[in-house]
């Protein structure tokens, strides 16, 4: 059964048919593919769609409609690997008596997302030296103190006590709180005691201080924070302390996977869903069990000596689930076919950038490269004329 031309979109040269063992791709002749690259282009221009479906917070969900594999796969492999966003690059350790080794704490550090947007930074290269147009400067000192007679008691005196026991990093942010208040409370914190153990001091990403360089001040009057406040580091038995100062710059996934800006942005395609018959009363019950939720809802029938009906409410719920292929009733009355040119898109932002706007900067990239492989081609006509 060819498919209908009802479901047929521009630019699409085939559909792939759901059988219970897989998948049988269907070719459409009269819409074969393009003879050139003009007749590719002018078929992208027409028949190309973007349709935002979902933006909740750090999640945007949107389709892509009559593009072709290699356009949906590099807007995905961009967003993984080549929009900048800014982290820690270098650790300079100043004190580490923690059980954890440099490395691995410094690893650790690069893997905090950082508050910022790298759009505004410039990129560091090879030899340059760190500027406050290329550098973010960050310092971490925490101390667990010995321990006293009790939490508790040493709580109470704390005010006086403790702050003989900091560092004298810690303790000119003691004294300058009122720059800031976060790094105040990072340095105050107090430790954690467990009956029967040793207690034990949380060192978390909130108590990362920025330190302003240059111009920064003016530029970031809040300051530069963390992503996520609550990132454990590390923790601290009595007598250990952690003390060090952490540079970040921009940079790119393809380099390190601490500068990807998203953790997940994959793609799937679109299923088409038909109803080739209608479905009613206990069949149309266990379609709705056996299907992904969301995809066929029950409507009174009004078709006398029917109690209810299967409609479809949304396709794009549907994850290919052939569940109902068991039934034969069912698996008559129902066509699935994946449609090769319509994809649904799902990326989720780390947090420094909205989805969206890490999508705008995706696409700007892949621009930038057909803008450079254009350049590239005109020089090598030129070369051969």
């Amino acid at each position: 059964m060819p498919p209908s031309s009802s479901s047929r979109k521009p630019g699409q040269t085939g559909v792939y048919n759901v059988k219970e063992d897989g998948l049988e791709f269907q070719h459409m002749y009269e819409e074969s593919t393009p003879k050139d690259g003009v007749e590719y282009l002018e078929r992208f221009e027409k028949a190309f769609e973007f349709n935002v479906l979902e933006n909740n917070g750090n999640e945007l969900i949107f389709e892509l409609i009559g593009c072709d594999t290699s356009f949906a796969n590099a807007l995905r492999r961009i967003l993984l690997a080549e929009v900048p966003t800014v982290a820690i690059e270098h650790v300079y350790m100043w004190n580490n008596t923690s059980i954890i080794h440099d490395e691995v704490l410094a690893h650790r550090m690069g893997l905090i997302p950082l508050d910022v947007d790298a759009r505004l930074f410039d990129e560091m290269e090879e030899g340059d030296e760190p500027t406050d147009s290329n550098t973010l400067v960050f310092r971490l000192a925490a101390k667990c103190p010995p321990r006293g007679p009790t939490v508790a008691a040493r709580n109470e005196s704390e005010d006086a006590a403790s702050f003989n026991a900091f560092s004298e990093t810690e303790k000119s942010v003691i004294e300058n709180a009122d720059l800031d208040a976060a790094a105040f409370a990072a340095a105050k914190k107090k430790a954690i005691e467990t009956p029967g153990r040793p207690f034990t001091m949380h060192v978390y990403s909130k108590d990362l201080i920025f330190v302003p360089q240059g111009d920064q001040g003016t530029r970031f009057p809040d300051g530069i924070r963390p992503v996520h406040e609550d990132i454990l580091i590390a923790k601290l038995r009595p007598g250990q302390e952690i003390e060090l100062e952490a540079h970040a710059r921009k940079g790119i996934g393809k380099d390190h996977a601490k500068f990807s800006p998203v953790s997940t942005a994959c793609y799937r395609l679109y299923t088409n869903v038909e109803l080739l018959e209608p479905v009613y009363d206990q069949d149309a019950e266990e379609l709705v069990h056996l299907y992904e939720p969301g995809v066929f809802e029950l409507v009174p029938s009004n078709k006398s000596g029917h109690r209810v009906e299967a409609k479809i409410c949304n396709p794009y719920a549907c994850t290919m689930s052939r569940n109902y292929m068991r039934n034969p009733t069912l698996a008559s009355a129902i066509k699935m076919t994946r449609i090769p040119n319509h994809f649904i898109f799902s990326v989720e932002s780390v947090g420094m950038h909205k989805p969206a706007i890490l999508v705008v900067e995706a696409i700007r990239v892949l621009q930038s490269k057909c803008e450079a492989l254009v350049d590239l081609a005109k020089e090598q006509e030129d070369a051969f004329q």
